[in-house]
């Protein structure tokens, strides 16, 4: 399948197909199920987040989202015919912690789902539970024990790494396992091996991501990860016209819209992990189904049909939508944040959020 060009295939589009599930892999039992379950994660993750998060993670939280999404739009070859992308749950949960992570992620498969057809609107809870409640929280768990191993910013460092490379596999399994409900018993380890060893190589790529990004956080504004002394938000820099968080959060947005912007139209346009499991073992239907619900920008595209500064229309296109969805998800994030977020704990009260 080629990405970007019209072809939404098993309504896996061009960016995050990763662990993306489509409507034509989810029945009525397990939508529902899922959907329960992905609804009761979300409303604890937003319920600690109004417990714990103030001002600061509002603002985070919504430039955490729109760099997730974002960097999703950039698929990266990892093999022959297969490429990969950042999932972005650990990442999240180590710079804001595993639930408001989850409550990030959460906001960036609703934006990708509704606004761009991307993943289906009844696999919606399923793709929440293994990227969300999997990848940030069930990443987080990793990550947290070895980080108090380590100590200090190479645990954080070494932990999220180890964590993110987890995370992926562990999503793949969830979807494994899920597969498996909807039928697919028979040939459970199977699918299962072939999920583990491409998306093991994704993994990589996951990690070295989430490094990167963590080291360059911990140069320059160590406090922002979670847990961190001054992470609370109260030891601000003076003598700033901006607090430092706030700063901080535009200069995110605005590496987030440069991603989007003039990265994701030259993305890998090799089919993702999943699509390559799929075709390879025959689990993806051969036929395009009829979206449960139509999205303005399918497929991550615009109607622009004047090329502009040499490139042609699906990569302005892509460009265009990139730029919308990055700010899209930004707002929808900083709303939820916002509607569900307090003022912090004051000076001196430490809260737990069961992470």
């Amino acid at each position: 399948m080629t990405k970007g060009h019209g072809r939404r295939g098993f309504g896996l589009s061009r960016a995050g197909w990763d662990m993306h599930i489509p409507d034509v892999l989810i029945d009525g039992r397990v939508a529902i199920a899922t959907t329960a379950l992905g609804a009761a994660g979300l409303a604890y993750g937003l319920r600690v987040v109004e417990r714990r998060h103030g001002a600061r993670t509002t603002s985070l939280m919504g430039m955490m989202a729109a760099f997730v999404f974002a960097a999703q739009m950039v698929n990266f070859p990892v093999g022959p015919g297969v490429s990969g992308h950042l999932l972005g749950g650990v990442l999240s949960a180590v710079i804001l912690g595993p639930w408001a992570g989850a409550v990030v992620i959460a906001a960036v498969l609703i934006v990708q789902c509704l606004l761009f057809q991307d993943g289906g609107l009844t696999a919606l809870g399923a793709n929440f539970i293994n990227m969300g409640l999997v990848g940030a929280v069930g990443g987080y768990a990793v990550y947290a024990p070895i980080r108090r191993a380590i100590g200090g910013r190479r645990g954080v460092l070494i932990g999220s790494m180890i964590a993110a490379w987890f995370s992926v596999l562990l999503a793949a399994g969830a979807f494994t396992i899920e597969l498996a409900i909807l039928g697919g018993k028979h040939d459970f380890f199977r699918i299962l091996s072939w999920m583990a060893l491409v998306h093991a190589v994704i993994g990589v790529g996951e990690a070295l991501i989430t490094g990167l990004v963590v080291r360059f956080v911990l140069l320059t504004r160590p406090d922002l990860i979670d847990d961190e002394p001054g992470s609370d938000g109260l030891d601000e820099p003076t003598g700033r016209w901006l607090p430092g968080w706030l700063s901080t959060t535009l200069a995110g947005v605005g590496i987030a819209l440069g991603v989007a912007v003039f990265l994701s139209p030259f993305a890998s346009e090799a089919p993702d992990g999943l699509e390559y499991v799929g075709g390879k073992l025959g689990f993806l239907p051969e036929d395009d189904a009829p979206p449960m619900l139509a999205a303005p920008m399918p497929d991550y595209q615009l109607p622009v049909s004047v090329p502009v500064l040499g490139l042609d229309h699906v990569k302005l296109a892509t460009a265009l939508a990139g730029l919308t969805g990055t700010l899209a998800v930004f707002a929808f994030a900083w709303l939820l944040a916002r509607v569900f977020s307090r003022e912090g704990p004051p000076p001196g009260k430490v809260e737990f959020d069961g992470a």
